[in-house]
C-alpha cells in the first residue's frame, strides 16, 4: 500500500511505532516481574508460616526448679518441727555451773535470729492443778521454780519441768535486761510445745537467757533478780 510517504519516513515511523511497543512490552514485563516478585513473596510468607515449629518441639520445655516461698516457709517450719520432736539441738547445749545463779546453758554452735533452740520441756497440765503443785512444791525448799505459766487460745496452761530430766531447756537462766531467748508456743500433732527462738544471732559460747515474765507482787518480793537481772 501506498501511503505518500518516502520509505525513509515509513522507516521512520514504523520505528519509533516498534520502539514504543518494546517500551511498553519492557514496562509491562517490568510489571509483571514486581507483581510476580509481590506473589512469591507472600507465597513464602505462607510456605514459612506453615512450617514454621515451636522451640518446644526439638527441646523438651524445662520447669523452673526455683522453689516458691510457700515452699521454703513449708520447709522452714517442717525442719523445725522434725528438730522439736527429736530434741536434735540438745547436742548443741551445754551445762556450766554459775556461781550466782547456779547451773545455766550456753551454745555449742550458732544459733540465727528467730531460730529455734530449744523446748522448755515439761508436763503440760491446766491452770487449776498448776496452783496445787505450786503450793507442794513452796513447803519443801529444796525444790527449785521450775513452772512456767502460759496463756494459748485464750486457755492457761503451765509447763512443770520440776522434775529432774536430761532436757536443758528447763535449766536457762533468766534476764530482763539482756535476754538473747523468746517463748513461743506451738501445736505438732495435737500436743503443744513451749519452745525457745533466738531473738537474735546467737554466738558460740553464749549464755541462754529469757525473760520470765513473772511480775507479780508476790514472786517479785521473794525473787527480786526478776526487776534487775
Amino acid at each position: 500500500m501506498d501511503l505518500g510517504l518516502p520509505v525513509s519516513a515509513l522507516s521512520n515511523r514504523m520505528l519509533d511505532k516498534i520502539v514504543h511497543r518494546k517500551r511498553g512490552s519492557a514496562r509491562s514485563t517490568k510489571k509483571k516481574t514486581t507483581r510476580k516478585g509481590k506473589s512469591v513473596g507472600k507465597e513464602a510468607e505462607k510456605s514459612d508460616d506453615a512450617s514454621t515449629h515451636k522451640i518446644t518441639e526439638y527441646f523438651p520445655l524445662r520447669r523452673s526448679s526455683r522453689k516458691t516461698e510457700k515452699q521454703l516457709e513449708q520447709e522452714e517450719r517442717d525442719a523445725m518441727a522434725n528438730a522439736i520432736l527429736t530434741g536434735s539441738n540438745e547436742e548443741f547445749l551445754e551445762i556450766f555451773e554459775c556461781e550466782e545463779k547456779g547451773r545455766g546453758i550456753r551454745t555449742l554452735r550458732n544459733f540465727q535470729k528467730n531460730e529455734f533452740v530449744v523446748e522448755y520441756k515439761g508436763e503440760i497440765i491446766d491452770l487449776r492443778l498448776a496452783r496445787i503443785r505450786e503450793r507442794e512444791y513452796a513447803k519443801d525448799d529444796s525444790i527449785g521454780s521450775f513452772m512456767y505459766f502460759f496463756k494459748y487460745q485464750n486457755k492457761q496452761y503451765c509447763v512443770d519441768a520440776t522434775d529432774e530430766t536430761p532436757y536443758k531447756g528447763r535449766l536457762i537462766n533468766h534476764s530482763v535486761i539482756r535476754p538473747n531467748l523468746k517463748t513461743k508456743v506451738i501445736e505438732l500433732n495435737g500436743s503443744k510445745h513451749l519452745i525457745l527462738i533466738a531473738k537474735r544471732d546467737i554466738d558460740i559460747g553464749e549464755e541462754l537467757l529469757y525473760d520470765y515474765g513473772d511480775r507479780t507482787p508476790c514472786t517479785v518480793a521473794e525473787n527480786p533478780w526478776l526487776l534487775n537481772s
